[in-house]
């Protein structure tokens, strides 16, 4: 038994010392006779993660039709394939020229903390409470005691000589050119590609890859690049995209962005940025020592942005904006009439809202002046597009950027009155039937209030006994201030409140104001007068402090459209995912107004009157076509209210209006706005337009949009 067990323990032995043959055979193999050969097989076979850069989500109108989608660019990006000191600076001057030939950028971060020509502190290191500290710590700089840094040109004689060591045979602009490629490099290694250039040509692209064996590490690729269609249609809904700022950075970074990231800066863009952008992915590659592809071992794909749809028809969008503009023009253009003699040739901007009175959809909304967004896509060295990028944020005269619908709040004039006639009927002040004497004036106060036909010399007294369906057509002032006067201030005030006027919608897009509601609160912190019955008076009249926006005014007038219900406006329709998954519907829900079905008929009454001849409406020349010619009968109201700038510098009045229709079975309201528009009645052609488009009546035949003004009766 011993005899076995000892055999046992020999063949054990003989095969554990084979089996150490074997392995120290192969070891010599691989280390010492074919070691060479393995280490250059090994130093071949690298690996890196490369960045899939996910598609932005396409902004699309409510039928689809894309406004912001993708195309395919190319990018230029970088590995550290073992280059560096004079070898590597050589190399990064050489890519520099092969862009600069062919009209390409690339990332230039480090103007953000050294400027050249003249060299000085850029604005991140402006902002900076020390700026050398800032540079300091941004760029990892190890400066040593007697390598004092005190300014910019101290800065940039330190990052020549002795931080990136550039040979003296590159001027100082080359070599300011190296830096900026050189801080892109702060961070890059052999296992992640840096970004240098994005969008770059394809002659830029092709150059790179024929002679690739002289830029070691750099590589290219593709990534989606931003485009917009028709976008100066509907640049203040859609925003526009830019390089993401520090602060932004700072704040985002934990969410997956990056230094060289474009984001929404305005509109959609940056409403719905969290929803739009996407999931970047990413793929494990082998490359050579060369940073260049050799085979994809692994992939983990992006995923794209979702898709925002939006409320907004861009058909009618369209429309709106080109007619905005040209009654503009063609307002500044008018001669005035024999009796109105007040239009200074002054227009000069305006807003338009139209909005879906049985959900609160925004179907169109337009501002001018109006910019391309396009404009921000273009790259760093266009520098016709950098021209007119500061003018868009230079000219605060006509301030194009700026949405009007939201953001600008304007005296409504006499659109308010359809407010007060309700707060009167539900307060119980007025009925339908109750008449007021206008009799050209009264006095309150010791102040003169007239009626303005009555002033202007158009009628030799007022309007004599008017019912609020008559005021309402014929905008009567005398009736609505005697009738605000004996609501008073809170009352009215309740109101308008109650219909949004004077409050955030709630819209999505940014920019909003509030307005102003005029008010007892409002005045004490205006003035230490004490209210009067005449600030009422002229409150009632949409006068005194009432500003409101556009939109607000839209608003308001769907509201009384469909009987009460108070939607919340809103531009985004939905959105959904890449794979047509809906991820949210913006369904709203109203808020029923206690306001009686009674008193909304009566002032729809007045409405409806304001668009008719038979009643002397002050809008009944601009669509009187729409029912004779299409069967469609309109209600609205005009509105023309004075300015700081009108009382006081002599320019022309506001135009306002605001309208409905069908009048029996209302679909849209819209508001118009524009200033120095003389008159309301001038601003319902942008009003008629829409409702044409929106009704299809346009094929069927033109609606006549010749204005006699002497014919037309004037209104406050």
């Amino acid at each position: 038994m011993k005899e076995r067990i000892k055999d046992r323990y020999n063949i054990l032995a003989v095969c554990f010392i084979i089996l150490g043959l074997v392995i120290v055979f192969k070891l010599v193999n691989l280390q010492i006779i074919n070691g060479e050969y393995y280490d250059e097989v090994s130093q071949e076979r690298l690996f890196n993660l490369r960045k899939i850069t996910a598609a932005r989500g396409n902004i699309v109108d409510r039928n689809g039709i894309p406004l912001a989608n993708n195309r395919m660019g190319f990018t230029v990006q970088i590995v550290y394939a073992g280059i560096k000191g004079d070898e590597l600076n050589d190399m990064l001057m050489k890519l520099i020229r092969v862009f600069e030939k062919n009209n390409d950028t690339y990332n230039k971060n480090f103007t953000k903390y050294i400027t050249f020509n003249p060299i000085g502190f850029g604005d991140s290191a402006k902002k900076a409470k020390s700026p050398i500290e800032k540079i300091k710590k941004d760029l990892l700089l190890k400066v040593k005691n007697d390598d004092k840094l005190d300014t910019a040109e101290d800065v940039f004689k330190y990052l020549r000589d002795k931080k990136y060591k550039i040979d003296k045979k590159y001027t100082d602009e080359e070599a300011y050119k190296i830096m900026a490629m050189r801080y892109e490099l702060l961070h890059f290694s052999s296992l992640n590609p840096t970004l240098l250039a994005r969008d770059v040509s394809k002659v830029t692209v092709a150059e790179l890859e024929e002679r690739h064996h002289e830029f070691p590490g750099v590589t290219t690729d593709i990534e989606p690049v931003r485009k917009y269609n028709d976008a100066q249609y509907a640049a203040h809904i859609l925003g526009y995209i830019g390089k993401i700022s520090d602060k932004s950075y700072e704040n985002l970074k934990s969410k997956g962005y990056t230094m060289n990231d474009l984001i929404g800066k305005d509109g959609i863009e940056l409403a719905a940025e969290e929803d739009l952008k996407g999931i970047d992915g990413q793929r494990r590659v082998e490359v050579n020592t060369e940073g260049r592809f050799t085979e994809e071992l692994n992939s983990n794909p992006a995923k794209p942005g979702n898709n925002v749809v939006l409320t907004i028809d861009m058909n009618l969008q369209k429309v709106a904006a080109e007619s905005l503009e040209r009654t503009i023009k063609a307002i500044r253009e008018r001669k005035p009439g024999k009796t109105h003699k007040n239009n200074k040739g002054d227009a000069l901007a305006g807003a338009v809202v139209a909005i879906d009175v049985n959900n609160g959809e925004v179907l169109a909304m337009a501002s001018y002046p109006n910019y391309n967004p396009s404009v921000f896509l273009e790259r760093s060295d266009n520098k016709e597009a950098q021209k007119q990028i500061t003018a868009l944020f230079t000219d605060g005269t006509n301030s194009p950027t700026m949405n009007r619908a939201i953001a600008t709040a304007y005296p409504p004039g006499s659109t308010f009155k359809p407010l007060v006639g309700i707060a009167g009927l539900q307060e119980g002040v007025i009925s339908r039937e109750t008449k007021i004497q206008d009799t050209g004036f009264f006095y309150e106060e010791g102040v003169k209030l007239t009626c303005l036909e009555y002033a202007n010399g158009m009628l030799r007294s007022g309007h004599g006994f008017v019912n609020l369906k008559d005021a309402l057509a014929t905008s009567c002032n005398i009736f609505f201030y005697k009738l605000g006067i004996s609501m008073g201030i809170d009352k009215i005030d309740k109101w308008g409140k109650m219909f949004g006027l004077g409050e955030y919608t709630g819209i999505e897009l940014s920019g909003e104001v509030e307005g102003i509601r005029s008010n007892l609160e409002y005045h004490k912190k205006q003035s230490d007068n004490k209210w009067g019955r005449v600030y009422t008076a002229k409150s009632a009249i949409g006068q005194q402090y009432n500003t409101y926006t556009p939109l607000q005014l839209a608003s308001y007038t769907a509201t009384i459209a469909n009987g009460g219900e108070k939607y919340t406006p809103h531009i985004i329709k939905r959105v959904v995912s890449y794979d047509g998954t809906v991820v949210r519907e913006n369904a709203q829900k109203p808020v029923q107004l206690p306001v009686s079905k009674e008193t909304i008929a009566a002032v729809k009454e007045g409405m409806e009157a304001v668009t008719q001849h038979s009643s002397e409406g002050t809008a009944a020349t601009v669509f009187e076509s729409f029912y004779t010619n299409y069967g469609i009968r309109v209600a609205g109201k005009t509105g023309t209210a004075e300015t700081y700038d009108s009382i006081k510098k002599g320019k022309s009045n506001n135009g306002m209006f605001i309208c409905y229709a069908p009048a029996d079975n209302p679909k849209i309201a819209v508001a118009v706005a524009i200033e120095r528009g003389v008159f309301g009645y001038y601003t319902a052609d942008v009003a008629r337009d829409i409702l044409a488009e929106y009704f299809n009546v346009n094929n069927k035949g033109t609606v006549d949009s010749t204005v006699k003004p002497d014919e037309v009766i004037f209104t406050w």
